[in-house]
């Protein structure tokens, strides 16, 4: 009878160690796709920050391109309204073929 009984004790321990197992899993399971979730948010987060940063990038530029062509304040921002203009029309064009 003893060694019914270490036999069921050790089937206890050893279900209760699967049970254990088994909430420790589902557990890692809900956090990894929390992660692959916060993952996907700070890529697209990433992509759109580098998108603005060479949108700013181009805006710098132009302004440089409009200062040396145009030292005249007024001719500078008429200049400069016009690029920004075909800039707006050309990023269009991109999110239509995209």
């Amino acid at each position: 009878m003893k060694n019914y009984d270490k036999i069921i004790k050790r089937i206890e321990i050893f279900e209760e160690k699967v049970l254990q197992l088994v909430a420790a899993h589902e557990i890692l399971l809900e956090e990894n796709k929390q992660l692959k979730e916060e993952n996907r948010k700070l890529k697209d987060l990433v992509k759109r920050l580098n998108t603005e940063l060479i949108n700013f990038q181009n805006q710098y530029k132009i302004s440089k391109i409009v200062a040396s062509i145009a030292p005249d304040a007024k001719d500078a921002e008429e200049l400069k309204a016009k690029i920004d203009e075909y800039i707006a029309e050309i990023d269009k064009c991109i999110k239509l073929l995209s």
